[in-house]
């Protein structure tokens, strides 16, 4: 499986072809292509752009509709977000480029038992609107989906293992963005893909991270119990669900949006995260842990009430 995608990608690259990379299978995918270069590409074991965006945006009720289709080739999202400062140029291009790696781990890069492809195949016409900002090296892609993915292999966490929450009644630590965003969305047991989903992130970030909360003790794999089913594209998240493409997505962005849909505009560009907050639980970390974790004092209860709180608005 590897062999025969990374023949593929390095083939078109080394050709400078432009057009579309068709992969069918488990996980499928597809990659476009512009002058040799990814412009974007898709996975069906990652979450999409639309995910991701929902992610960092976290819009209102009323405007996810704004980010249905976002993967589509002809559906330019991204100048819209842009134009209207609810990101910049270089953070819409760090996400896109997430994307792509993501998509070539699953691809490439994830020892799974029941990953197989039937067929690659590449048409030579098609473009996507992520050319406009995101045009990335395949040999810088494929190095740095090399790199994640021995990363992700050292804590031996299957991208379906179900994940639960594992004695919270100690004092304190502080977690990382990604890390607190992961163990708020964790109600009963939850797999990595599942909570790549939620969260919008890269399955690869949602990896790495549950392997460090288990490390730590906030988690703890459960091979026993049996994840509920992957949420795919834009169907559902911990809030419910959301609504479903349109048929036939327009190939224009359809014109100002009314005020009450629209996202919650960014006074400036800036970073997409903020500073990792506080969470309360006692850790013993196991050697070798990153730096991010930091014991600190808090009431034992602070946690427990914390997350009740959030799964209740």
């Amino acid at each position: 499986m590897t062999t025969r995608v990374n023949r593929a990608l390095e083939a078109l690259a080394a050709r400078r072809a432009s057009g579309i990379l068709e992969i069918d299978g488990d996980p499928s995918g597809t990659v476009y292509f512009d002058q040799g270069q990814i412009t974007c590409a898709r996975a069906s074991w990652v979450p999409d752009i639309g995910a991701r965006l929902l992610g960092v945006l976290q819009p209102p009720a009323e405007s996810l509709e704004l980010l249905t289709g976002a993967d589509e080739p002809d559906r330019d999202i991204g100048t819209f977000l842009v134009q209207r400062n609810y990101l910049s140029i270089a953070e819409l291009a760090t996400i896109l480029r997430s994307v792509v790696v993501d998509t070539v781990i699953a691809l490439t890069g994830l020892a799974d038992q029941d990953a197989f492809i039937s067929d690659i195949r590449f048409a030579p016409a098609g473009a996507h609107w992520a050319a406009a900002f995101s045009c990335l090296d395949v040999a810088s892609v494929l190095a740095e989906a090399r790199i994640r993915a021995d990363r992700m292999a050292r804590y031996d966490l299957g991208r379906t293992t179900p994940v639960r929450l594992h004695d919270l009644d100690r004092p304190g630590a502080v977690l990382s963005h990604p890390q607190w965003a992961l163990t708020c969305a964790i109600d009963g047991a939850a797999s990595a893909q599942d909570l790549a989903w939620r969260c919008g992130l890269a399955l690869y970030e949602a990896i790495e991270n549950l392997g460090t909360l288990i490390a730590a003790g906030l988690c703890q794999p459960d091979a026993a119990e049996v994840a509920a089913p992957r949420i795919g594209p834009l169907q559902a998240t911990s809030a419910g669900p959301l609504p479903a493409a349109p048929a036939s997505p327009p190939t224009e962005w359809p014109g100002p949006i009314p005020p009450q849909a629209a996202l919650p505009r960014r006074a400036r560009p800036g970073p997409m995260l903020s500073a990792p907050p506080v969470m309360a639980a006692e850790v013993s970390l196991a050697d070798g842990m990153p730096a991010s974790f930091e014991v600190a004092a808090a009431p034992q209860d602070l946690l427990r009430r914390v997350l009740e709180g959030l799964r209740k608005t």
